[in-house]
């Protein structure tokens, strides 16, 4: 199927940005609330958006039905409360992710309860085009570490203090407990939170030098192949395919049935 006008248009735009050696801004308008049709016709966001975006056609059926149908857990959101003050969020989501359609309306729901202001968190959306894989056109998530989503990130004066990777632990109200109190608390997807801290404390020639060993880490990580396959696709569609490459590797060598 030929892609659409809105996935061609992005793509020159693209282009002339790295022609002219143009850095896009995490911070600039040109992608807020961009919306275009995937392969099949559907519509999604693209880039920064709103939460009262998401709240509008066609994206309010799947919003609604999951914020009004979440039960908050009242006990623990009264504790909430004062450790979310003065926290920042960036919400990291793909409207065409069920995930995220179940998780980023209970979230909002979460932080109405607890008094939050839409003005503390940012929402990124992202695609799951072969050529933009969990990526944003202004790229808001380079640096992040961003290869699951839903990624609801917790800031405290600038600096990650902790994140839910695609769904909460426990639940939403007590892992965003645990993440400001200070208390300990590991996100689902370890696997992959691993490798980017190796890949970003070491080079490549030494990583792979050391590949018996890094596997047996993640050996206890990673539950099955899909989860470095996510990853690894993460890595080559944002220009890094060594790397993308090496977690391929690995994978394989974990997972030598493929499952």
């Amino acid at each position: 199927m030929k892609p659409s006008f809105s996935y061609i248009a992005l793509f020159i735009y693209t282009l002339l940005c790295i022609s002219c050696h143009h850095q896009l801004s995490p911070q600039g308008p040109a992608f807020a609330n961009l919306e275009v049709n995937d392969a099949h016709g559907n519509p999604q966001l693209l880039g920064k958006t709103s939460r009262e975006r998401l709240e509008q056609p066609p994206y309010r059926d799947w919003f609604m039905k999951s914020y009004d149908a979440y039960p908050i857990d009242s006990i623990t959101a009264a504790r909430l409360r004062a450790g979310l003050a003065g926290k920042h969020l960036i919400v990291f989501l793909g409207t065409w992710c069920g995930d995220s359609r179940r998780e980023v309306p209970r979230l909002f729901k979460l932080l109405d309860c607890c008094g939050i202001a839409s003005s503390a968190v940012d929402i990124v959306t992202v695609s799951n085009s072969d050529s933009l894989y969990k990526q944003s056109p202004n790229h808001e998530e380079k640096g992040l570490n961003i290869f699951r989503v839903p990624d609801f990130i917790v800031l405290d004066k600038g600096r990650e203090i902790g994140r839910i990777v695609e769904s909460p632990v426990v639940s939403l109200e007590k892992d965003l407990l645990s993440i400001v109190s200070g208390a300990p608390y590991t996100p689902h997807y370890q696997g992959g939170a691993l490798l980017a801290d190796v890949f970003r404390r070491g080079q490549l020639g030494k990583v792979k030098a050391h590949l018996p060993e890094l596997i047996e880490r993640l050996r206890p990580l990673v539950s099955s192949p899909g989860e470095l396959t996510s990853y690894a696709k993460v890595l080559q569609t944002s220009g890094e395919p060594e790397k993308a490459e090496l977690v391929r590797e690995l994978n394989s060598r974990l997972f030598p049935a493929g499952k």
